[in-house]
């Protein structure tokens, strides 16, 4: 591949034009270069197979800081923190379970999947539905589906599940907002999105760890409770990786539901067909969520670091050198499914790559498919349409996770 390949594909995840419409550049990727080359020496991966396999493969890690990637960026930085991520080197004492590799991945996972059990997540159902019935109440003929339920919703769910105070929760909004961004390799963010990325980090790991001690030896039965009493009973759980699992927790929860949520609405309001196929027939709400899903996925991206030589399209990566596997690509791979660009709930063909696949297959994926589903229900209930009020589509920036940051919308109600 040619030295100036990168330079041959407008991948620029900072500009409009790509946070409209990603898919044709990746298009181009899968076509033209499946291993490139790209921002800060990491490989982007762009087709299916190439994605799914390198979920599943162990020679593939997710511990960053351990890795060349890492190094040159520190090694470019001095000692400012990284751009992209905008922490300090002090943070990364306590890792997030998403960002180790076993076995510490394996005791981390382990404590916080006990809070996601199919038994814990069918208890919440009642209380997710109510919490729908709330947010929607009577609704407008035009408003803003980010503000009204997307973006509240899972703070509220989150809330019950770590045991966060009703008048604390609003709180978590705005650092959700500035924290989302660690999952995009920004390397343009300015002095002051930094600063104010480190800021809402402080805050909220500080929150969490405030938390945390209040609940020591506690008999709660929320998550913060059970990790606080897990290392009270020898876990070797440290009050820094209850903070910052819980952090994961709510930005994950938050920004993923959030633009899933927003994601549908679009598809829906260009797509009525569809919308009313699933209020005519709600036992379709799996498999349109999971087309939903491949066509729109809230995460475009996952990131991984190589712990072996690996081949791949006439090209070795490295031990240590970051792997971006491009999922919304490989969602959309002609290789993989038949004409990849229309929703189709009832495709036949391999799953989507959204939850990811192997050993990091996201924790709260059965959480947010019930959340997603409580929400289309009480949406299909009220709404027999909607529609977008105004052509362009505000996206949030980055190419990390991709979502509407508002969306107003015009709906027409249900009659009786």
């Amino acid at each position: 591949m040619p030295d100036n390949a990168v330079d041959a594909v407008p991948f620029n995840p900072n500009d409009p034009g790509f946070q409209a419409d990603p898919y044709p550049a990746y298009r181009r990727l899968r076509d033209e270069f499946p291993l490139l080359r790209g921002p800060l020496g990491a490989y982007l991966v762009s087709r299916y197979e190439d994605c799914e396999s390198l979920l599943r493969d162990r020679r593939m890690g997710k511990d960053f800081a351990n890795s060349k990637f890492f190094e040159q960026v520190m090694g470019e930085a001095g000692d400012e923190p990284p751009p992209f991520l905008g922490l300090g080197l002090d943070d990364w004492d306590a890792k997030l379970f998403m960002l180790t590799d076993p076995p510490e991945h394996t005791r981390l996972r382990g404590l916080v999947a006990q809070a996601f059990t199919p038994g814990v997540i069918s208890g919440l159902r009642p209380s997710v539905a109510e919490t729908v019935d709330e947010l929607l109440g009577e609704l407008p003929e035009e408003f803003d589906l980010m503000e009204r339920l997307a973006t509240p919703m899972p703070i509220r769910v989150l809330g019950r599940m770590l045991g966060i105070p009703v008048e604390d929760q609003d709180r978590f909004t705005a650092w959700s907002s500035e924290i989302a961004g660690l999952l995009d390799l920004d390397v343009e963010l300015s002095a002051e999105a930094a600063a104010a990325r480190r800021k809402a980090v402080a805050e909220c790991t500080g929150y969490f760890l405030e938390l945390a001690g209040r609940r020591s030896g506690g008999a709660g039965d929320d998550l913060i409770s059970h990790l606080v009493r897990a290392r009270e009973e020898g876990s070797a759980l440290t009050p820094q990786e209850i903070a910052a699992t819980c952090v994961l927790l709510v930005v994950a929860a938050q920004e993923t539901f959030s633009n899933l949520l927003g994601n549908a609405a679009i598809v829906f309001a260009r797509q009525p067909g569809a919308f009313a196929r699933l209020a005519a027939e709600p036992d379709v709400m799996d498999a349109m969520l999971d087309e939903i899903m491949r066509l729109e996925p809230p995460a475009h991206q996952v990131g991984r670091i190589a712990l072996e030589p690996i081949e791949l399209h006439g090209q070795t990566i490295q031990p240590g050198d970051a792997v971006i596997l491009l999922v919304a690509s490989g969602n959309r791979d002609e290789r993989a499914f038949t004409d990849p660009e229309v929703l189709d709930i009832d495709r036949k063909g391999p799953a989507h790559l959204s939850f990811g696949r192997g050993i990091h297959y996201c924790l709260g994926a059965p959480l947010a498919t019930m959340m997603a589903r409580e929400a289309l229900l009480g949406l299909t209930g009220r709404i027999s349409s909607v529609s977008l009020v105004g052509e362009e589509i505000a996206y949030k920036p980055g190419m990390g996770l991709r979502g509407p940051a508002r969306l107003p919308v015009r709906v027409q109600k249900r009659v009786g």
